[in-house]
């Protein structure tokens, strides 16, 4: 028994021994990995890190722990632009120890595609492009098609294989079909149920009807001139025929509301009155009806304690017009931004006093202005575009009072400057401010002398003769 218990002590000796020898190294690593941690306190994930290009990233996503710290109190030096493909180096400090990577942006993703089956009818060109729904990159995509082309004008389903590249070489490739029918339908009316409205004089146009067809975006539109007659305002029709590019034709009849228009067929004057309201608008007022006369005031912003006229003039039916807000050329032919910022400025102000929304205008200056190239060469073209694009109507006029010329133009010479035409169409161009009295003094002889030649006196709306000038600049 004295020689197993011996025994067994030995090997226990031998045991711890071999433990002890064992566990010097352990803490000889262990020391010395926490003697590295202490110079290297920020442990990353990666040295060198691809990040795809166009996408968001975070640098600290980076860092794997902080030994005796976080994340948070980790210093990070360098900037990363995604949107540009590149290396971009970043360093990583934490109580005077420094971590470097290298952040690497790349494309590496390969283009998202979705396609669709498309049907064309047998007259159509087939556009392979018309086969891609969506396409998805970082960058550039270029596009290459494979289809049999001795095959893909005849009739049935045709197989097209789209082949999408980016700039790095990155490829999606997918098959997609097309399928080439007989067409045998004639165009129809998007709106079975429309009715078309003109003014007296007028003519319907293909514009103002939207045809649809099973395979041509564009069906032609023509139009009986016959089957209606627009000097005759009240309800109407008119036959229209519709053809699409297979030749499948029908004729649909439209109805049609003719509405009356007081100036078709007569003379008409339309005064009007620019840089209001001031002190004098309540004298004109007071002329125009007494001679039951109507105008137009295009308006500005300049001095709202005047806007009680506005108010009155629009009551009365006279037409708001809008002549911005500021009437400061520097400001509003700073750039076309500029222009219908005020422009706006002086629609919502006119709303609010007068309840309407005016779409009539008229430039400072007119559209003829050589001053607003000054500021924006060329601005004057862009702008008489895009404010019809908008629903606007600009004014000039084809008759100048010039009682613009200096204050207290002499009465005669804005009469005889005034009533110097006998077009069927007169506009005719004054001021609304508190110096021109004389401007006043003459309208009432204006008047009476176009009344004596049979002309009648109208507000301007949108579809009112315009009388443009060629644009200078």
């Amino acid at each position: 028994m004295a020689t197993k218990r011996k025994r067994r002590k030995r090997r226990r000796l031998r045991l711890g021994r071999m433990l002890i020898v064992l566990m010097i190294p352990a803490a000889l690593c262990a020391g010395i990995y926490m003697i590295y941690l202490n110079f290297h306190p920020v442990q990353l994930i990666a040295k060198d890190v691809v990040v795809e290009y166009k996408e968001k990233y975070d640098p600290r996503s980076n860092i794997k722990f902080v030994f005796g710290g976080n994340k948070d109190e980790v210093k990070v030096e360098g900037k990363i632009d995604t949107n540009k493909k590149g290396e971009y180096p970043i360093s990583y400090s934490f109580k005077n120890h420094k971590s470097d990577a290298l952040i690497n942006v790349k494309d590496t993703k390969a283009p998202q595609l979705t396609l669709k089956d498309v049907t064309i009818d047998m007259v159509s060109d087939f556009d392979p492009s018309m086969v891609i729904e969506k396409a998805e990159d970082a960058g550039k995509i270029k596009y290459t098609y494979d289809y049999d082309k001795t095959t893909i004008d005849e009739r049935g389903k045709h197989q097209i294989t789209v082949t999408a590249v980016d700039e790095e070489g990155n490829e999606t490739k997918k098959d997609i079909h097309m399928y080439r029918e007989e067409d045998t339908k004639a165009p129809t009316l998007k709106d079975k149920k429309a009715t078309l409205t003109i003014k007296q004089g007028q003519d319907v146009t293909d514009s103002m009807i939207e045809a649809k067809d099973d395979y041509d975006p564009a069906p032609t539109i023509e139009i009986d001139t016959s089957s209606y007659n627009s000097k005759k305002a009240g309800e109407s029709s008119v036959d229209v025929t519709l053809t699409d590019q297979s030749g499948n034709s029908q004729t649909v009849t439209i109805p049609l509301v003719i509405e009356k228009d007081p100036a078709y067929g007569k003379k008409v004057v339309y005064l009007t009155f620019d840089d209001g309201p001031s002190e004098n608008t309540k004298k004109i007022l007071d002329i125009l009806d007494k001679y039951d006369a109507k105008a137009t005031f295009f308006v500005t912003g300049n001095h709202p304690e005047y806007n009680n006229y506005m108010k009155e003039a629009a009551n009365e039916g006279h037409t708001i017009g809008l002549h911005t807000y500021t009437h400061d050329y520097s400001t509003v032919y700073s750039s076309k931004d500029a222009y219908f910022e005020d422009l706006q400025n002086i629609s919502d102000m006119v709303e609010d006093v007068t309840g309407e929304k005016s779409m009539v205008i008229r430039f400072p200056g007119g559209s003829s202005n050589m001053i607003s190239a000054q500021y924006t060469p060329g601005i004057m073209s862009e702008l008489t575009e895009e404010v019809r694009q908008k629903g606007y109507q600009y004014f000039d006029w084809n008759v100048d009072s010039t009682d613009a010329s200096g204050n207290n133009v002499p009465v005669s010479q804005i009469v005889q400057n005034a009533t110097g035409s006998d077009e069927q169409y007169i506009n005719i161009l004054m001021h609304d401010t508190d110096a021109k009295d004389t401007t006043v003094e003459a309208l009432e002889e204006i008047i009476k002398y176009y009344k004596d030649q049979g002309y009648i006196f109208l507000g301007l709306d949108t579809s009112s003769y315009p009388a443009h000038h060629e644009t200078v600049n």
